[in-house]
Protein backbone atom coordinates (compact mmCIF):
# COMPACT_ATOMS: atom_id res chain seq x y z
CA UNK A 1 0.00 0.00 0.00
CA UNK A 2 2.78 2.51 1.04
CA UNK A 3 4.09 1.95 -2.42
CA UNK A 4 1.03 2.87 -4.16
CA UNK A 5 0.52 6.03 -2.07
CA UNK A 6 4.08 7.17 -2.98
CA UNK A 7 3.26 6.65 -7.27
CA UNK A 8 0.39 8.62 -6.45
CA UNK A 9 0.05 11.82 -9.12
CA UNK A 10 -3.49 13.72 -7.86
CA UNK A 11 -6.55 13.28 -5.83
CA UNK A 12 -10.07 13.16 -6.41
CA UNK A 13 -11.71 14.43 -3.85
CA UNK A 14 -15.73 13.86 -2.71
CA UNK A 15 -17.21 17.27 -1.65
CA UNK A 16 -20.58 16.87 0.80
CA UNK A 17 -19.64 15.11 3.98
CA UNK A 18 -16.32 14.51 3.02
CA UNK A 19 -14.50 17.58 3.08
CA UNK A 20 -16.59 18.57 6.04
CA UNK A 21 -18.22 16.14 9.25
CA UNK A 22 -21.69 14.47 8.21
CA UNK A 23 -23.31 16.20 11.36
CA UNK A 24 -23.18 19.57 10.02
CA UNK A 25 -26.36 18.61 7.92
CA UNK A 26 -25.70 20.08 4.58
CA UNK A 27 -26.50 16.96 2.93
CA UNK A 28 -29.21 16.13 5.06
CA UNK A 29 -30.99 18.84 3.41
CA UNK A 30 -30.15 18.27 -0.11
CA UNK A 31 -31.46 14.90 0.59
CA UNK A 32 -34.83 16.63 1.57
CA UNK A 33 -34.95 18.62 -1.58
CA UNK A 34 -33.95 15.66 -3.43
CA UNK A 35 -37.13 14.06 -1.99
CA UNK A 36 -39.29 17.11 -2.10
CA UNK A 37 -38.61 16.79 -6.27
CA UNK A 38 -39.11 13.75 -6.56
CA UNK A 39 -42.71 13.78 -4.71
CA UNK A 40 -43.73 16.85 -7.13
CA UNK A 41 -42.63 14.87 -10.27
CA UNK A 42 -44.21 11.62 -9.96
CA UNK A 43 -47.12 12.46 -7.03
CA UNK A 44 -45.82 9.92 -4.72
CA UNK A 45 -45.74 9.64 -0.96
CA UNK A 46 -42.49 9.97 1.38
CA UNK A 47 -42.06 5.80 1.76
CA UNK A 48 -42.81 5.50 -2.18
CA UNK A 49 -40.20 8.50 -3.11
CA UNK A 50 -37.11 6.49 -0.77
CA UNK A 51 -38.26 3.65 -2.70
CA UNK A 52 -38.21 4.69 -6.07
CA UNK A 53 -35.04 6.59 -5.29
CA UNK A 54 -33.07 3.51 -3.63
CA UNK A 55 -34.47 1.95 -7.58
CA UNK A 56 -33.07 4.78 -9.64
CA UNK A 57 -29.95 5.14 -7.70
CA UNK A 58 -29.17 1.47 -8.39
CA UNK A 59 -30.14 1.16 -12.02
CA UNK A 60 -28.82 4.56 -12.85
CA UNK A 61 -26.15 5.80 -10.57
CA UNK A 62 -28.39 8.86 -9.21
CA UNK A 63 -31.65 10.03 -8.47
CA UNK A 64 -31.18 12.59 -10.88
CA UNK A 65 -30.47 9.42 -13.78
CA UNK A 66 -33.68 8.28 -13.16
CA UNK A 67 -35.48 11.14 -13.41
CA UNK A 68 -33.80 11.87 -16.93
CA UNK A 69 -34.42 8.59 -18.63
CA UNK A 70 -38.32 8.30 -16.79
CA UNK A 71 -39.41 11.39 -16.51
CA UNK A 72 -37.77 13.48 -19.04
CA UNK A 73 -36.94 16.01 -16.37
CA UNK A 74 -35.05 18.79 -16.98
CA UNK A 75 -31.65 18.78 -15.05
CA UNK A 76 -30.74 21.99 -14.46
CA UNK A 77 -33.64 22.46 -13.19
CA UNK A 78 -33.48 19.80 -10.95
CA UNK A 79 -29.65 20.89 -9.35
CA UNK A 80 -30.87 24.67 -9.31
CA UNK A 81 -33.98 23.33 -6.92
CA UNK A 82 -31.86 20.72 -5.15
CA UNK A 83 -28.87 22.95 -3.92
CA UNK A 84 -29.40 27.02 -4.64
CA UNK A 85 -31.59 27.07 -0.99
CA UNK A 86 -28.84 24.82 1.17
CA UNK A 87 -27.55 27.28 4.07
CA UNK A 88 -24.44 26.48 3.17
CA UNK A 89 -23.03 29.82 4.92
CA UNK A 90 -24.69 29.14 8.04
CA UNK A 91 -23.84 25.38 8.53
CA UNK A 92 -20.29 25.65 7.64
CA UNK A 93 -17.18 27.98 8.21
CA UNK A 94 -13.29 27.82 8.38
CA UNK A 95 -11.49 24.61 9.40
CA UNK A 96 -8.12 25.11 10.46
CA UNK A 97 -7.19 21.69 10.43
CA UNK A 98 -8.35 20.72 6.98
CA UNK A 99 -6.73 24.12 5.64
CA UNK A 100 -3.23 22.94 7.06
CA UNK A 101 -4.20 19.24 5.98
CA UNK A 102 -4.88 20.50 2.56
CA UNK A 103 -1.94 22.67 2.16
CA UNK A 104 0.43 19.75 3.16
CA UNK A 105 -0.33 18.06 -0.14
CA UNK A 106 2.02 18.57 -2.62
CA UNK A 107 -0.15 16.99 -5.63
CA UNK A 108 -2.73 18.48 -8.30
CA UNK A 109 -6.14 18.02 -6.37
CA UNK A 110 -9.84 17.90 -8.08
CA UNK A 111 -13.12 18.41 -6.37
CA UNK A 112 -14.81 15.12 -7.97
CA UNK A 113 -19.22 15.60 -6.72
CA UNK A 114 -22.35 14.99 -8.03
CA UNK A 115 -23.37 18.38 -7.16
CA UNK A 116 -23.84 21.15 -8.76
CA UNK A 117 -20.44 23.61 -9.40
CA UNK A 118 -22.28 26.29 -8.03
CA UNK A 119 -22.98 24.15 -4.56
CA UNK A 120 -19.27 22.82 -4.51
CA UNK A 121 -17.93 26.81 -5.16
CA UNK A 122 -19.96 27.52 -2.42
CA UNK A 123 -18.66 25.27 0.01
CA UNK A 124 -15.29 25.80 -0.50
CA UNK A 125 -15.50 29.64 -0.35
CA UNK A 126 -17.19 29.31 2.74
CA UNK A 127 -14.83 26.98 4.31
CA UNK A 128 -11.99 29.17 2.86
CA UNK A 129 -10.28 25.73 0.99
CA UNK A 130 -11.27 26.94 -2.58
CA UNK A 131 -7.45 28.09 -3.53
CA UNK A 132 -5.87 24.40 -2.47
CA UNK A 133 -8.27 23.00 -6.03
CA UNK A 134 -6.76 22.46 -9.36
CA UNK A 135 -10.61 22.50 -10.02
CA UNK A 136 -14.57 20.94 -10.19
CA UNK A 137 -15.30 18.09 -11.75
CA UNK A 138 -18.98 18.80 -11.25
CA UNK A 139 -22.22 17.27 -12.44
CA UNK A 140 -22.34 19.33 -15.35
CA UNK A 141 -19.04 18.28 -16.57
CA UNK A 142 -19.73 14.86 -16.79
CA UNK A 143 -22.68 15.03 -18.83
CA UNK A 144 -25.16 14.52 -15.99
CA UNK A 145 -23.77 10.87 -15.50
CA UNK A 146 -21.73 11.41 -12.18
CA UNK A 147 -20.46 8.82 -10.13
CA UNK A 148 -20.04 5.78 -10.43
CA UNK A 149 -20.30 6.15 -13.91
CA UNK A 150 -16.86 5.15 -15.67
CA UNK A 151 -16.94 7.98 -17.97
CA UNK A 152 -17.04 10.73 -14.64
CA UNK A 153 -14.36 9.03 -13.27
CA UNK A 154 -12.46 9.62 -16.43
CA UNK A 155 -13.37 13.02 -17.04
CA UNK A 156 -11.91 13.58 -12.94
CA UNK A 157 -9.07 11.96 -13.41
CA UNK A 158 -8.25 14.07 -16.78
CA UNK A 159 -8.32 17.29 -14.46
CA UNK A 160 -5.51 16.26 -12.93
CA UNK A 161 -3.65 15.05 -15.87
CA UNK A 162 -3.00 11.48 -14.44
CA UNK A 163 -4.95 8.16 -14.71
CA UNK A 164 -7.07 6.73 -12.15
CA UNK A 165 -4.08 4.02 -11.28
CA UNK A 166 -2.04 6.89 -10.16
CA UNK A 167 -4.99 8.79 -8.04
CA UNK A 168 -6.34 8.86 -5.26
CA UNK A 169 -10.14 8.94 -4.76
CA UNK A 170 -11.86 10.04 -1.36
CA UNK A 171 -15.49 9.18 -0.78
CA UNK A 172 -18.16 9.06 1.93
CA UNK A 173 -20.32 6.48 -0.83
CA UNK A 174 -19.00 2.54 -0.79
CA UNK A 175 -20.85 2.58 -4.01
CA UNK A 176 -18.76 4.85 -5.18
CA UNK A 177 -15.72 3.70 -3.21
CA UNK A 178 -16.34 0.42 -5.16
CA UNK A 179 -16.78 1.77 -8.41
CA UNK A 180 -13.34 3.98 -8.41
CA UNK A 181 -11.69 0.72 -6.98
CA UNK A 182 -12.61 -1.07 -10.16
CA UNK A 183 -11.76 2.05 -12.46
CA UNK A 184 -7.82 1.41 -11.09
CA UNK A 185 -8.00 4.35 -8.05
CA UNK A 186 -6.48 4.19 -4.85
CA UNK A 187 -9.73 4.52 -2.87
CA UNK A 188 -10.30 5.72 0.59
CA UNK A 189 -13.48 5.80 2.25
CA UNK A 190 -14.70 8.75 5.08
CA UNK A 191 -16.99 7.85 7.52
CA UNK A 192 -17.55 4.82 9.88
CA UNK A 193 -15.69 1.85 9.32
CA UNK A 194 -17.27 -0.43 7.36
CA UNK A 195 -16.33 -3.90 5.69
CA UNK A 196 -16.06 -2.05 2.78
CA UNK A 197 -13.89 -2.32 -0.63
CA UNK A 198 -11.63 1.25 0.32
CA UNK A 199 -7.91 0.57 0.31
CA UNK A 200 -8.09 2.99 3.24
CA UNK A 201 -10.66 4.23 5.26
CA UNK A 202 -10.66 7.19 7.66
CA UNK A 203 -13.65 8.85 10.17
CA UNK A 204 -12.79 11.93 8.96
CA UNK A 205 -10.26 13.58 6.01
CA UNK A 206 -8.00 14.76 8.60
CA UNK A 207 -7.09 11.50 9.71
CA UNK A 208 -5.46 10.71 6.95
CA UNK A 209 -2.42 13.07 7.88
CA UNK A 210 -0.92 10.25 9.94
CA UNK A 211 -0.54 8.12 6.93
CA UNK A 212 0.05 10.74 4.18
CA UNK A 213 2.98 12.54 6.61
CA UNK A 214 4.99 9.25 5.41
CA UNK A 215 4.96 10.54 1.69
CA UNK A 216 7.16 12.49 -0.29
CA UNK A 217 4.22 14.54 -1.85
CA UNK A 218 2.92 15.62 1.52
CA UNK A 219 4.60 18.21 4.04
CA UNK A 220 5.43 20.61 1.06
CA UNK A 221 3.78 24.20 0.11
CA UNK A 222 1.09 22.08 -1.37
CA UNK A 223 -0.95 23.09 -4.54
CA UNK A 224 -2.50 26.55 -4.98
CA UNK A 225 -3.95 27.41 -8.23
CA UNK A 226 -7.83 28.28 -7.38
CA UNK A 227 -10.33 28.25 -10.23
Amino acid sequence: MNIRLREVRGILFDLDNTLYPRERGVFDLIRERICEFVARVTGLGPSEVLALRREYISRYGTTLGGLMARHKVDPEGFMEFVHDDIPVEELLGPDPRLSSFLGSIDLPMVIFTNASGKHARRVLETMGIEGFFHGICDLEKTGFLGKPHRGAFEKASGMLSHPLSKTIFIDDVQENIAAGGRFGALTVFIGSPENGTADLEAGRVTDLEGRFCEMPWFGRSGWKTGF
